[in-house]
């Protein structure tokens, strides 16, 4: 087994993915406008160039054009630091669990993580591109909503999967 993999810098990486997940939420009020009261969220789900020219312009009146960018490469820090997390987490669940329910949940976060790291990343690329250029794209803006839905599913689904594999770890250990 390669070196990286090992259990403290699967909590490095993901409480570390987690930790500028939440800082990126405590920080996002300045994005929050009339045309964008979700704030980044709406950039997220605009879909079409002409929503999102209308929100970044709403960001540009209010100053808030290279805060955008820099909440959007904060964000990229966080898929990858978490996506990371995720899959060594995942790995290591997978060769060391006794358990055969456990090894395959473990593969699972694996997969879960891999595909919430390349949408999330899709969708985030696709919105920085958007932002740098200061100009909207029905072609990103499309990509950056079709990534959105699977992105939260497998954010969801990797973070309860692993809790609860975590969970599942300690009471084997103990056992």
């Amino acid at each position: 087994m390669p070196r990286y993999l090992n259990w403290r810098n699967f909590w490095i990486f993901w409480l570390g993915g987690l930790a500028v997940f939440l800082f990126n939420v405590l920080t996002s009020g300045p994005l929050i406008t009339d045309v964008a009261p979700t704030g980044i969220l709406d950039h997220q789900s605009a879909a079409t160039a002409e929503r999102v020219d209308a929100i970044q312009q709403s960001w540009a009146a209010a100053g808030q054009m290279n805060y955008a960018a820099w909440s959007m490469a904060t964000d990229l820090v966080f898929i990858g630091l978490y996506t990371i997390g995720g899959i060594i987490g995942g790995r290591l669940l997978w060769q060391e669990a006794q358990s055969p329910s456990l090894k395959k949940l473990g593969l699972f976060m694996v997969l879960t993580y891999f595909l919430f790291g390349l949408f999330d990343y899709i969708e985030t690329l696709s919105q920085i591109t958007q932002v740098l250029q200061e100009q909207g794209s029905d072609t990103l803006a499309g990509i950056a909503a079709f990534a959105r839905p699977p992105k939260i599913a497998t954010w969801i689904i990797g973070t309860i999967g692993m809790i609860a594999a975590l969970l599942w770890r300690r009471r084997e250990r103990r056992a």
